[in-house]
């Protein structure tokens, strides 16, 4: 029997019952005749029960609702135990239990992939969770499976904790091996979940409607308002059901989706969503749709103009089957056009079958900066001008902030958005220095000198026993990075034969001020790609010279490492006196090149190197690295790396 997948929907009869729906392959249409069959309902609620065994231990599933193709073809009713979160089959020989717990016990069969799709995780997550260094595991090993990764900040408490996870003290302190209620500023908490208990809130219905709890995936481009429209909800409502404090979420976030299924005739939706393509703007999206900017902003909470290739907007009252006009807003007696909201130098250009540079040129610019408003002569096709067009292909590079610069200025330059930057270089805010390096994905007019960095991309195919964790750890690249060149999230399957784009990036030696100083390169940019996860590095104290060695284990915002044995930790202890949060100036040596660093020695958290005298892993900053807890840079770390680079 081919399974597609399986959900909880809530009863409205009684909102402490749940049904189990399965929803079966479209090819075993015919199987729907065979559901009358005691022996095939009887398999079937053998499967059901395995699923519930697996997944739902807790849950009081009284009904199971089977799916062929989008339609209901069958009700089978399980009889309840009312003193457990049992179930059996009407024979009575069945029956299933587990007692709650934070653990979930492997069983045969398992993996990390099977494991992290039935809890909407991922194996990142797992592994981080239960401090795994390998994807093996053993017949009933014990599991943590997380709800959340929580670092504790000022006012933070186990209590606190408990009630804004809907957890408990105690079984937070489990999955910690926590002695006692105290926890320290800065240190990462697993929220655990209790395996078999999705997040299923209860909800207010009428008789006549359910309430089904969904999961989705959050891909680029999307918003709370337009997955709420998506799914026929409410921003609101998602909000709630996933205790989110504000609208902003991330690339690859499972969230949770209160819907309705209603038993009455069903409104139907006048809203569109509509995927953004270059040349796009706010103005020339309302004209084509027949709705104005101003709706556009409400309906999608924007608070700029800016737009991104790929980014979902809600055409409220729209049609997206509507043809776009043919033709703009082109004054022919001049042939000059005036600028409107949304405008970039790059979608005038394509709009009108001209180049950038030719723009530029006519109009004099000595800039990509426009002005709404303002007039622009725009070649005819059989202008000379044109005789010099040439292709322009986008490329991701690396841009250096010079004077004046700001995000929007340079979003403008290279015809990105300014979201684009943000989500390239992990900013969380729009403040930027001079000299700082900065990530430019899919721009257009890069600079000639972008030192000497590239990015090109392989191919590769998928075998048996891959994972995009280990793929990007053998590659050399982040996790996100890996996902987002394959239009993937944490949850997507990998299949035997699966071709996957690999970007390689290879990144210039830079000039260094004297032997004893380091190249001064940008974490996000250069420094991640040198020293990736897995690689192993001598390290030297910039004021004493003593070395060790160490090993780069995990980490995204700056270098989560350990050393690689006790005597490698007896120095490290010699040189800071002791385990000290305290940065210095440090040269890490990868590979031959000698990098600018700054690192503090005091194990925390998570570790994958044992017998090494330290529990726990250390940070090392490279320029512009950001702290965990706030995804700012520490100015104590970046001085002195700029120490080790011979800048101060």
């Amino acid at each position: 029997m081919n399974i597609q997948r399986h959900e909880i929907q809530q009863l409205t009869n009684n909102e402490n019952e749940f049904a189990l729906i399965l929803h079966l392959d479209e090819g075993l249409a015919e199987f729907a005749n065979e559901l009358g069959e005691e022996r095939e309902q009887q398999n079937l609620k053998a499967t059901a029960l395995k699923i519930m065994r697996r997944t739902y231990p807790n849950l009081r599933v009284s009904v199971i609702k089977v799916v062929v193709g989008g339609m209901l073809v069958a009700s089978l009713p399980l009889v309840m135990n009312n003193d457990s979160a049992s179930a059996q089959t009407t024979s009575g020989v069945t029956q299933v239990s587990q007692s709650s717990t934070i653990f979930y016990y492997v069983k045969a069969g398992d993996s990390l992939w099977t494991i992290s799709r039935a809890f909407n995780t991922s194996i990142d997550q797992l592994k981080r969770a239960n401090r795994l260094t390998s994807d093996t595991l053993k017949l009933n090993q014990r599991l943590i499976i997380p709800k959340a990764f929580h670092t504790v900040g000022v006012g933070d408490y186990l209590t606190v904790l408990a009630r804004d996870y809907q957890s408990s003290v105690e079984a937070i302190k489990e999955a910690n091996q926590l002695t006692s209620d105290q926890v320290q500023l800065g240190q990462v908490v697993v929220i655990p979940m209790v395996p078999g208990t999705p997040n299923v809130r209860k909800e207010t219905t009428s008789p006549s409607t359910t309430k089904e709890i969904t999961t989705y995936t959050v891909v680029s481009g999307d918003s709370v308002s337009v997955i709420a429209k998506q799914f026929n909800t409410t921003a609101d409502a998602i909000r709630n059901v996933n205790n989110l404090t504000s609208d902003v979420i991330f690339v690859g976030q499972t969230l949770l989706i209160p819907t309705v299924a209603s038993t009455s005739p069903q409104i139907q939706i006048i809203d569109s969503v509509y995927t953004v393509v270059s040349g796009d703007s706010l103005s020339h999206i309302a004209k084509r749709f027949g709705t104005t900017t101003e709706a556009l902003r409400l309906a999608n909470g924007l608070k700029t103009d800016m737009l991104q290739i790929g980014q979902r907007l809600v055409i409220p009252n729209g049609n997206t089957n509507l043809t776009p006009p043919t033709t703009p807003t082109l004054d022919t007696t001049t042939n000059t056009y005036t600028v409107v909201s949304g405008d970039s130098l790059f979608s005038i250009a394509n709009r009108f079958g001209t180049t950038v540079a030719t723009l530029r040129t006519v109009n004099q610019l000595s800039s990509d900066t426009l002005q709404i408003g303002q007039a622009l002569v725009v070649p005819s096709n059989n202008s000379d001008a044109n005789e010099s067009e040439q292709t322009i292909d986008r490329v991701t590079f690396t841009y250096k902030v010079q004077p004046g610069d700001s995000l929007s200025v340079i979003a403008n330059r290279f015809n990105v958005t300014v979201e684009a930057i943000r989500l390239a270089n992990h900013l969380r805010t729009d403040m930027i220095q001079v000299g700082q390096s900065l990530t430019i994905p899919d721009g257009l007019n890069a600079p000639t000198q972008t030192s000497g960095n590239t990015v090109s991309n392989i191919t590769y195919t998928v075998v048996s026993g891959d994972n995009i964790w280990d793929l990007s750890v053998r590659f050399g690249i982040p996790q996100a990075e890996l996902l987002r060149a394959n239009q993937l999230t944490t949850s997507s399957r990998l299949t035997i034969g699966q071709k996957l784009i690999i970007p390689v990036h290879t990144i210039a030696v830079k000039p260094v001020v004297s032997e004893r100083h380091g190249e001064l390169l940008d974490w996000w940019a250069e420094a991640q790609y040198v020293f990736p996860i897995g690689k192993t590095a001598t390290v030297t104290d910039f004021i004493t010279g003593q070395s060790f060695k160490i090993k780069r284990t995990i980490g995204a915002n700056h270098a989560d490492s350990e050393t690689l044995t006790v005597t490698d930790t007896n120095i490290a202890r010699s040189i800071w006196g002791g385990f000290s949060w305290t940065p210095r100036a440090v040269i890490v040596e990868v590979d031959g090149r000698k990098l600018a660093a700054s690192m503090s020695f005091m194990p925390h958290d998570i570790e994958y190197i044992t017998n090494n005298g330290i529990t726990g892993h250390f940070d090392v900053y490279f320029s512009n690295s950001t702290r965990h807890v706030d995804g700012k840079r520490d100015a104590s770390h970046q001085a002195q790396l700029e120490r080790a680079a011979g800048l101060s």
